[in-house]
């Protein structure tokens, strides 16, 4: 396929972004997002019933990972927050890590240690396991992130899917150079597989962070 050195594409407006954004925003407004319980208090996005993700598992090419399939869940006292994106995105992924680096740097090391980024990404053909780990490596510290990365179409589909997720790759241009229009938000998911909320492209990182420390603390997930 592309085989050529491949050349990161030069950096959008932001103003373009919400071209990619609101279909999505549109989707999740009717999908039927409730409140109840602790999520009458969060800034993201909530689902009644909740999203289930459980039995979601992709091939982990994080450091240690092996290729092994791996659910995308977080631990039984933990999250793992899923992003769907990819390393030559120009703006939208690297913002969205870089709020999500921001908010657990701000929470104590105790709630921090529980939780995981992981990123699934929509572009395989470009992104290597050693690509997605040395940009992820930018944004988090070892062992806080997870490389996901399969070069199967439908299981790529069908992850998304379960996560209400989706991306279509763009046409190439004559230097070989595509975009990957992608669902923009951030899955935060429990240790069940549930995904507890969703924190949509632009939702500010000290809100991220509040969300996060009502989810950890007491009364929240693991709390006995």
């Amino acid at each position: 396929m592309f085989d050529r050195v491949v050349r990161r594409p030069r950096m959008r407006s932001l103003a373009r972004v919400p071209a990619v954004v609101l279909p999505v925003m549109i989707l999740i407004a009717a999908s039927g997002c409730g409140s109840g319980g602790v999520g009458d208090e969060l800034n993201g996005m909530t689902r009644t019933p909740p999203t289930e993700v459980g039995r979601v598992a992709l091939p982990d090419e994080s450091p240690g990972g092996g290729g092994r399939q791996t659910r995308l869940r977080g631990e039984e006292d933990g999250l793992m927050l899923v992003y769907f994106g990819y390393t030559f995105c120009p703006d939208v992924c690297p913002t969205t890590l870089a709020d999500l680096g921001v908010a657990l740097g701000e929470l104590p090391e105790e709630q921090a240690r529980r939780v995981k980024v992981g990123m699934v990404t929509v572009d395989p053909e470009r992104d290597t396991p050693k690509a997605l780990n040395g940009y992820l490596g930018h944004f988090f510290a070892p062992g806080r992130f997870a490389s996901f990365r399969t070069t199967d179409d439908d299981e790529l589909a069908r992850a998304e899917s379960a996560f209400g997720a989706s991306s279509k790759l763009g046409k190439a241009d004559r230097h070989g150079n595509y975009e990957v229009a992608h669902t923009a938000q951030v899955f935060a998911v429990d240790g069940t597989g549930q995904v507890l909320v969703e924190w949509p492209f632009g939702t500010p990182s000290e809100d991220i962070r509040s969300d996060l420390e009502r989810l950890l603390g007491d009364g929240g997930i693991g709390s006995a």
